[in-house]
């Protein structure tokens, strides 16, 4: 381990995230870990100006997930040995192992897990698809990012609803076009909104039918 100055640092991260054009906001909403937690902007406002130690490895790969780049690289930053595949994998039996189907172009009036839609399997932890069906489905466009970037796979639980504020899979038109986005309800209309602000709401009404399938529980990485 080499003793890396707090404020050293800071800047390093700073920099990457100055030259990728992210907010502190971003980084934030892109640092989620698969449980969900993510690093708050004020935090990180901290590490960058050298007030707060040099972070634990738990926070420093959440760090580099906020700033996509590879973890090995803020761990040098950081002064740290980079963990190795070895010490970051669990070995999990085949027992304990779920196939869940990819979506990919969806067939008109089909279930949405029938074969007709489903491009591929992948194998997820038991412990990752606990109580219902889940299936993996690709975003296209940049509507939702920061928080889901364009061309990243999402974990989604089928299910017919799902709570105001949480981002849900939804079929479009003729039952071929799923979008992702935050809902609203109101009285009369469902709104999806997009998280990124350079695009327009969808209502979501009589005249604008579409039904929601799934609520997405996370982001997946793909191998």
């Amino acid at each position: 381990m080499i003793e890396i100055d707090s404020r050293a640092f800071g800047n390093k991260i700073k920099n990457i995230r100055n030259s990728k054009h992210f907010s502190l906001r971003q980084v934030s909403n892109q640092s989620k870990d698969e449980t969900g937690v993510a690093i708050s902007p004020s935090y990180w406002s901290l590490v960058e100006r050298g007030k707060r130690n040099i972070p634990k490895p738990q926070t420093l790969k959440r760090i580099a997930k906020g700033l996509r780049v590879d973890e090995s690289d803020v761990f040098r930053m950081a002064g740290l040995e980079a963990p190795t595949e070895a010490t970051n994998l669990t070995r999990i039996t085949s027992s304990e192992m779920v196939s869940v189907p990819i979506i990919g172009e969806i067939a008109c009036g089909e279930p949405i897990t029938a074969i007709e839609n489903v491009s591929g399997h992948m194998l997820l932890p038991n412990n990752l698809v606990k109580g219902g069906d889940y299936f993996i489905l690709k975003c296209i466009g940049k509507s939702m990012e920061p928080t889901i970037m364009n061309d990243s796979n999402v974990l989604v639980r089928a299910q017919p609803d799902v709570e105001n504020g949480q981002i849900a899979a939804v079929l479009l038109d003729d039952d071929t076009t799923a979008t992702l986005k935050r809902i609203k309800k109101t009285k009369n209309s469902v709104i999806l909104m997009p998280d990124n602000p350079d695009f327009e709401p969808i209502v979501l009404n009589e005249d604008k039918p579409g039904r929601i399938i799934g609520v997405v529980k996370m982001e997946m990485k793909m191998f």
